[in-house]
């Protein structure tokens, strides 16, 4: 019987019409091509410009969250190419690793800033993957489909050293992680830091830039055009049995992302009443 596996590619290269898109897929699928008994769909999606921080949020929310467990196959670029400031040679960058969870999906990505944090507790295994960092201005293109390929063929040649202790442990607290298609600004201020406030309006600063808004118990619990600040639909089960939540900044019927100048995954979230 053929096992159909979805792919899904993760990647900072703009907007999803970009030929970047295009030219990557069409690689992974020569290598995903005539693997015998299986076929597999690939699925795109985009994450801003060098912002690790965004990568890691949805990564964690699409993989951990993964209704198809085995059958998912996550392929991550964002290479921001900051782990050396100096001069790169020959177009090297953050290396590629792969990554394994409880629930049976498995990861390609590149090992940058905090794209691989949040999904650490649920990996059973994270190693390097046997792959040149280097050769190409465009290795996801070029170089690490190739990998991919072997992943996808249960090819273990490719898999080098345990690579778990280079992931980070920690992720940005009480910071933007994430804007969504509608300009909510998804945080990782957790909601029960939030309790004592509940139906309060607080001031937000973000980005240099402030609003007032509303503390509710979900993010529609204010008329049209005010702000609220409450807890979102985005969060998972942790190991420990606890969950992670995160908390939204939004504009009834507006762009809450516009408001703050569109700040980047990584910049502090703060508040007064």
């Amino acid at each position: 019987m053929t096992k159909r596996f979805y792919v899904r590619v993760i990647g900072d290269y703009g907007d999803l019409g970009d030929m970047a898109f295009s030219e990557v897929s069409d690689r992974l699928d020569a290598q995903l091509d005539g693997i015998s008994d299986a076929t597999f769909q690939t699925r795109l999606t985009s994450v801003p410009a060098f912002d690790t921080v965004a990568t890691g949020f949805v990564l964690a929310q699409l993989a951990i969250n993964s209704p198809l467990g085995d059958k998912h196959l996550f392929y991550v670029n964002t290479a921001p190419r900051k782990d050396k400031i100096d001069a790169r040679t020959n177009n090297e960058g953050e290396g590629l690793v792969y990554a394994k969870l409880t629930n049976g999906v498995q990861i390609v990505a590149v090992n940058s800033g905090y794209s691989l944090s949040l999904i650490k507790p649920f990996a059973t295994e994270i190693r390097r993957l046997d792959v040149s960092n280097a050769g190409s201005q465009f290795r996801s293109r070029d170089i690490f489909p190739i990998a991919m390929g072997a992943v996808a063929r249960g090819d273990s040649a490719v898999l080098a050293e345990d690579y778990t202790h280079t992931v980070p442990d920690v992720f940005p607290e009480n910071a933007v992680v994430y804007t969504d298609g509608y300009g909510n600004l998804k945080t990782s201020v957790k909601p029960e830091t939030l309790a004592s406030l509940k139906g309060q309006r607080v001031t937000v600063e973000i980005n240099g830039r402030e609003q007032v808004a509303i503390v509710g118990t979900g993010i529609f619990d204010v008329a049209d055009g005010e702000y609220c600040f409450a807890k979102g639909s985005s969060g998972w089960a942790l190991p420990n049995g606890e969950r992670m939540e995160f908390s939204e900044v939004i504009k009834r019927g507006g762009n809450a992302a516009k408001s703050f100048g569109t700040p980047p995954g990584g910049i502090k979230v703060s508040w007064r009443d």
